[in-house]
């Protein structure tokens, strides 16, 4: 049973003007649509009230398509952005002025005074010396290790941290008690507090620098030998209903952790990805991740947006004529988040609703004709 339904979107949503296949509407501004004898029930939007209300189509065309490896992963500073400053000498900690957590920092800017208290003993310049060259030695050797994935970055932070507390204590500008931070970015924590005493290498500050952040993807076992396909990922931080693309955050993978190098449960492989800290998500955040991994070429895809459930079915919206759309039962396959496969009801070259679908859902239920009006004439 085919019935023609027009709706004219008015500057509110909640109100539709209705046209039935047996009803004659009198208002000039007003235009009965085509009835397309092809197709089912046709909502009719004029073209004036889908660009008011944002509504867009695409022409759907086969594409690759990415199989899909899905894993939850955890949003990091990356371990070259994190600077830990420690005391260098021992003595009373005051900060300087507007230094707390979340303050934004310059590079060799103040961070605090310490007035040097019970410093005794022996050529501390000298020993201030040694230590720093064993640190920076660890630290050489531990770098190449963390890059091959046969030490964690937990391993890497501490030898960093090492280093930079032997390098703060030899230093001859920290020897006076002026601590100032090596580079720009955010005080990220202040483990001592304001008037304590400390003792030389007591860490005072962490500070990190706005740049890359850190995804440790967790990875069921059984994806492994997938893995050296994966390209990039999307990933769904709590909170957000926007899929992230991190190929558009300069994302790439820095390598897959396993054996004893890796911190996740058993049963589970580590995959490391960093990209650029664009704001959208904060570290210490948790994500839903998606992993593009081989390519499928030929695939039918439409955006996530495009496709509605109503009583546990899938449908999209497509474009029948000028001002005609009709609801289309679809079955969808894989998704990364953003894109979804669609393996029946639609094919190449259909025009489908592809942003303002709410709109159109909308349209549809108003749009019902009244009860007990028959089209059987």
């Amino acid at each position: 049973m085919n019935r023609n339904i027009s709706i004219i979107l008015p500057c509110f949503v909640a109100a539709f003007s209705v046209m039935s296949c047996g009803e004659h509407h009198h208002a000039e501004s007003k235009k009965e649509a085509h009835l397309d004898h092809d197709h089912g029930e046709e909502i009719v939007i004029h073209h004036e009230e889908a660009e008011r209300f944002g509504i867009k189509t695409t022409t759907i065309a086969p594409a690759e398509f990415h199989s899909i490896i899905p894993a939850s992963g955890s949003i990091e500073y990356a371990p070259e952005s994190n600077i830990m400053i420690s005391s260098p000498v021992a003595g009373r900690l005051t900060f300087a002025s507007r230094i707390s957590v979340g303050s934004s920092i310059s590079a060799g800017q103040l961070i605090a005074d310490i007035r040097p208290e019970g410093v005794s003993g022996g050529n501390v310049d000298a020993a201030a010396k040694a230590r720093m060259d064993a640190a920076r030695r660890e630290l050489d050797r531990i770098t190449p290790l963390y890059a091959d994935g046969i030490v964690t970055a937990r391993d890497l932070n501490a030898a960093r941290q090492a280093y930079q507390e032997a390098q703060a204590a030899y230093s001859s500008t920290a020897a006076s008690g002026r601590v100032t931070s090596p580079i720009a970015g955010i005080v990220a924590a202040l483990p001592a507090n304001n008037n304590e005493i400390v003792g030389v290498g007591t860490p005072i500050a962490t500070v990190v620098r706005q740049g890359r952040l850190t995804l440790r993807i967790e990875v069921a076992e059984k994806y492994y030998p997938a893995l050296a396909g994966v390209t990039s990922c999307n990933i769904l931080t709590p909170g957000s209903d926007r899929w992230i693309a991190l190929s558009e955050l300069d994302g790439r993978k820095e390598g897959v952790v396993s054996g004893n190098a890796t911190e996740s449960r058993q049963g589970y492989v580590t995959v490391i990805f960093s990209f650029v800290n664009d704001g959208s998500v904060s570290p210490g955040a948790f994500a839903e991740v998606n992993m593009l991994s081989q390519p499928i070429p030929d695939v039918i895809s439409i955006p996530a947006e495009a496709v509605t459930e109503q009583q546990g079915q899938t449908f999209a919206y497509r474009r029948i004529d000028d001002h005609g759309y009709e609801k289309v039962p679809v079955t969808c396959g894989m998704t990364d988040g953003r894109m979804i496969e669609i393996k029946s009801g639609l094919k190449p070259g259909d025009e489908v609703v592809t942003e303002g679908t709410v709109f159109v859902k909308l349209a549809e239920t108003k749009g019902n004709a009244p009860e007990g009006h028959s089209h059987n004439h």
